[in-house]
């Protein structure tokens, strides 16, 4: 044999060899609809290393991920937490690229994912799942009835992404400032007529506590609710619109800059308001101004509170890849990010100030009474008081056209 064709041979045979491989590791991977129980997932995913895709534009939260989750569950189960920043439109785009090629093993593991990013995911089939029945705090501590466990803005969730936090939009004020907030669109445009100037939103659609502002509007502006969690008409829509429209344009003239700007991200919206430009701001974290009263940036007199219409809430999901490495060992992570510890741990303003998901009354006493604690400081809302308040998210359907609508119909004029 001559040496070219010896050399041929021999990478036929490596090449031969690294394909059995692939395929032998690749059926070694079991998927999570194969699982029957949480002790079956714990055999497996102990000792592993799982990587998250998820937002990092947060350093509150990266560090909560990078300390307090990695720390425990390294601790817990040994497995090494790798937090890889990437928003999801680039991890859609990577899954989408991984399936059309045929690669069956991934670089991610675990991905921070909800609304309109969900959808594209599962009608695309990128992720793993069912597996509900394998989340052993959720079926311990949440609300197995709860609407966000069931839907993710209006799209059936069939056991694919597990809920790890929620958000609702809450507005803070200075009592020095304003004795009487607005406590609904209808007084919100009586009260920015009395004070002009002094109100705003961040610009829309760019940001999205702005574009949240407008959409829970539509909820006492129209008087409807259940109709939103589905998809209508875009005829429908327009119609129902109107009155929308028609609020907006004849508050505009009393807003800052009398709407002719608009801050260009809640930061810009804050700092505004800490300097006495606005007499109010607004977000989706419900701890962040209680950390600013403690650490001393907020005056004692800032207070927050809801709109007696409602505010509008969504949830934010964790899902599994189809592709993952380490399946067993993502759902460990999720299963931890779940326990009552680690919700807790997050809701601390000087953490991160985010929402449990779990059920206050199914978890344990001595964490009801931490999270008590919590919901007494300055610039706090009770969890109760929160969820009685608490709007759903609307279809994410009907999000898209909201933001077209602001400026068609809003802006241009």
């Amino acid at each position: 044999m001559n040496r070219n064709k010896f050399i041929g041979l021999f990478f036929c045979i490596l090449l031969t060899f690294n394909l059995v491989a692939c395929q032998t590791s690749n059926e070694s991977i079991k998927r999570l609809k194969e699982y029957d129980h949480f002790n079956e997932v714990l055999e497996d995913g102990k000792n592993k290393s799982v990587t998250i895709f998820m937002w990092g534009g947060n350093e509150s939260i990266n560090q909560y991920m990078d300390g307090y989750v990695a720390e425990n569950l390294k601790d817990l189960y040994g497995i090494s937490l790798k937090r890889v920043p990437m928003n999801a439109p680039e991890y859609l785009t990577k899954l989408i690229n991984e399936k059309k090629n045929g690669i069956s093993i991934g670089t991610g593991d675990l991905l921070w994912i909800n609304a309109e990013n969900f959808l594209t995911a599962k009608s695309a089939e990128l992720l793993d799942g069912p597996f509900y029945h394998l989340l052993d705090n959720q079926n311990k501590y949440y609300d197995s009835n709860a609407l966000d466990l069931s839907f993710d803005s209006g799209i059936p969730i069939d056991g694919y992404e597990a809920i790890w936090g929620k958000a609702q939009l809450v507005f803070t004020y200075d009592s020095a400032l304003v004795k009487n907030p607005p406590k609904s669109y209808a007084a919100l445009l009586e009260w920015a007529k009395e004070n002009p100037g002094k109100f705003t939103f961040p610009k829309i659609p760019d940001d999205f506590v702005g574009t949240a502002f407008l959409r829970n509007s539509f909820y006492e502006l129209t008087g409807q609710k259940e109709i939103f969690l589905e998809a209508m008409p875009k005829e429908k829509f327009n119609e129902l619109s109107k009155t929308v429209v028609d609020y907006f344009l004849e508050l505009k003239p009393y807003m800052w800059q009398k709407g002719n700007n608009f801050p260009s991200s809640q930061t810009q919206l804050d700092e505004m308001f800490k300097s006495g430009e606005l007499y109010m701001t607004m977000g989706f974290e419900i701890g962040k101004t209680a950390g600013l009263i403690s650490s001393g940036v907020y005056a004692d007199t800032v207070k927050t509170y809801v709109f007696d219409t409602g505010s509008i809430g969504n949830s934010h999901y964790l899902a599994i890849p189809y592709n993952a490495k380490e399946p067993a060992g993502a759902l460990l992570v999720i299963d931890f990010l779940q326990s009552p510890e680690a919700q807790y741990e997050k809701m601390k303003s000087e953490v991160w100030g985010d929402m449990p998901a779990l059920d206050i009354n199914k978890i344990p006493e001595d964490i009801q009474k931490d999270i008590g604690i919590i919901e007494k400081k300055e610039g706090s809302l009770s969890l109760n008081y929160l969820n009685e308040k608490r709007l759903p998210e609307m279809n994410a359907q009907l999000i898209e056209w909201i933001k077209i609508m602001w400026l068609e119909e809003i802006i241009k004029p």
